[in-house]
């Protein structure tokens, strides 16, 4: 088993050395950067709007600014009020762009194009309120009497089956899937492509002259996955600084084992559908006739995506708690389900022993012997092991064997 472990080893880290080393990883790594950045960025500056507006106010309206003030403040924003002669000055104003919006007497909001999400509800706010002080002096009520009047009811509400906000759960979730939804289509390549690379180069009479198939399978999905998940490791501190800058709102209870379970559920994720790319990878005979091979498990990757953005609408139909069990599309629907509704422990824990059991039986069974079957007729002269006979000086081994057996050795000793 040590000497298995170790041959894992070797091989996981040439495919790190090499994969980390080329132009298109790091190419690939700055773009992730930056989509990152623009994607928790963006939205939360969209969301948030400008943190200050100027709002002219034309015509006889007393208290109406210190209204629109107080209302500014209780919505965690801050309004300037600007005093207008007349109705065209205040026109004037919010076509030049030096106010947001113009209020004019106690019926007149103007906007330039659209009202503004944040600034209409408190513009609308202050308007009633003076309007609402107005009627009640012209009907000889006090103060008092008209806060009197205006008061709430203290209206109970009793829900039969309350429903926390999952709102930002389920953005977590989504967000989870969609990155696993790409690293599968990005790493997988790799996975695919590597395999084929191999075979086309001969280097795999080599490899399988030393290691087992699913030895060699297992090291390719370890190393190329280690390069994925150290990817991602590297963006979270830019993750965290983004997100300390945008200081989004509070997460509700619960966000943190969420999260947890969507790393578990990428990790696992990821390792299936690796496996399943080295294994069609290995009936590939050209570079060229990669993609051909793996089409179906696109579709099925395809289907299980999109089938678990229909999830969302209805979590608790029996086809999305079945589809969250099994593989292949668990890693898809299991975080999703768990966002938005509450999911027994049995079936979580029987999800991820699914999950485990699947990929080891791709390892030892479907991954190897497909390896095997594909690679044989040209690792026939190199089936030896070291320190056997066929490895002997009495066997003739072709040009190209040596020469892949070079190439292999100089590649894994530059990964140590």
């Amino acid at each position: 088993m040590r000497q298995r472990l170790a041959a894992i080893w070797v091989i996981a880290r040439r495919e790190l050395v090499t994969r980390a080393r080329s132009e298109a990883f790091r190419i690939s790594a700055a773009l992730l950067l930056a989509g990152m950045v623009a994607g928790i960025t963006i939205p939360s500056l969209l969301a948030r709007g400008p943190g200050h507006y100027t709002v002219a106010v034309a015509g006889p309206a007393t208290g109406l600014p210190s209204a629109i003030i107080t209302h500014a403040a209780g919505a965690g924003i801050t309004v300037t009020t600007r005093p207008a002669a007349d109705r065209a000055a205040a026109l004037s104003l919010v076509e030049s762009g030096a106010a947001s919006a113009a209020v004019v007497g106690t019926r007149e909001l103007i906007w330039d194009k659209t009202a503004d999400n944040r600034l209409a509800p408190i513009l609308t706010r202050a308007l009633n309120e003076i309007a609402i002080a107005q009627r009640a002096s012209a009907m000889g009520l006090t103060p008092a009497q008209a806060r009197d009047l205006l008061a709430a009811a203290g209206t109970t509400v009793t829900r039969l089956h309350p429903q926390p906000d999952r709102g930002p759960q389920v953005f977590i979730a989504t967000m989870g899937m969609i990155l696993l939804f790409i690293a599968l289509n990005f790493y997988g390549s790799y996975v695919l492509t590597g395999v084929v690379e191999e075979k086309s180069s001969r280097v795999v009479e080599v490899v399988l002259a030393r290691v087992r198939p699913s030895d060699l399978l297992a090291g390719k999905v370890a190393g190329i996955g280690l390069l994925g998940i150290g990817q991602f490791a590297a963006l979270a501190p830019a993750g965290a600084v983004t997100l300390d800058v945008v200081r989004p709102p509070r997460l509700p209870a619960g966000t943190v084992p969420l999260i947890g379970g969507v790393v578990l559920w990428f990790v696992l994720g990821y390792s299936f559908y690796s496996v399943l790319y080295g294994a069609l990878g290995a009936l590939a005979s050209r570079t060229e006739d990669a993609q051909a091979v793996v089409a179906p498990l696109t579709v099925i990757m395809l289907l299980a995506y999109f089938g678990a953005f229909a999830a969302i609408g209805s979590p608790r139909a029996w086809w999305v708690t079945a589809a969250s069990l099994f593989p292949p599309t668990a890693p898809m629907f299991m975080p999703l389900r768990a966002a938005m509704t509450d999911v027994p422990a049995w079936q979580t824990a029987l999800a991820v022993a699914f999950m485990i059991l699947g990929i080891l039986a791709l390892v030892r069974q479907a991954g190897a012997s497909t390896v095997a079957r594909s690679c044989a007729p040209a690792a026939g002269s190199a089936s030896a092991r070291p320190g056997t006979a066929g490895d002997g000086a009495g066997q003739v081994k072709p040009p190209e064997w040596h020469r892949a057996r070079r190439g292999y050795d100089e590649g894994s000793a530059s990964c140590g």
